[in-house]
């Protein structure tokens, strides 16, 4: 009687090797320390990243988003802190120009505390931030609102690009918002002015016609 070879119970399968090694790579580069990660980015990149930020800002502030284009991934996503999605300039340009509206005249950012930075890669940046956006209204008036803002940039071709930007902010706190609500309770007091004001005139006008007919008779 020819005996069959057993099978180890301890021989994996060709599937199985494969999920217990990515398995123990996806555990080896979680606990690579970020300064590791960081030790890797020269500063060069750093000072690239600062300028690729820089430009997104001017752009934001000036308008004008030519220089910006080329600092953008090819498939770049914009998420506005009204929840709209972007991912082509034009149509991000068209929504920020709309900003500008009867009652809005300017829109300045400025950057505020630290940028934290978590490197995935050498060549993937994740920085988030807090900025101040200061809209500036054409009755003469100001008013302040703090964002929160997550990029992720990438290296491509020398040169870090954006690759998602998102902004967020706390609605309930929206100087836009306030002036719209001031507008609306001037217009509906100017209203009633108005209306109080056409009411008495016209029960002057009753009253006149009243006492002329009553002398008549």
């Amino acid at each position: 009687m020819i005996k069959q070879p057993r099978k180890s119970i301890y021989r994996l399968t060709p599937t199985i090797t494969q999920i217990v090694l990515s398995l123990l790579l996806m555990l080896l580069i979680w606990n690579i320390p970020q300064n590791a990660l960081a030790a890797d980015v020269s500063p060069e990149d750093l000072k690239s990243i600062v300028r690729t930020r820089d430009i997104a800002l001017e752009a934001l502030n000036t308008r004008d988003f030519t220089k910006v284009a080329p600092y953008l991934h090819p498939n770049f996503t914009i998420t506005t802190v009204d929840n709209q999605v972007f991912h082509k300039v034009p149509e991000f340009e068209k929504y920020w120009n709309q900003q500008f509206s009867n009652t809005i005249q300017d829109i300045k950012m400025k950057f505020k505390g630290d940028t934290l930075r978590t490197f995935l890669t050498p060549g993937i940046d994740i920085a988030t931030g807090e900025a101040t956006t200061t809209f500036s209204f054409k009755d003469g008036k100001s008013a302040d609102m703090d964002v929160r803002w997550t990029a992720v940039l990438q290296k491509l071709q020398d040169k870090w690009v954006i690759q998602s930007l998102h902004f967020s902010s706390n609605l309930l706190n929206n100087p836009v918002l306030n002036a719209a609500q001031q507008l609306g309770k001037m217009v509906a007091i100017g209203a009633g002015l108005v209306g109080f004001i056409v009411g008495a005139l016209l029960m002057l006008v009753l009253r006149s016609r009243s006492r002329t007919r009553t002398q008549r008779n």
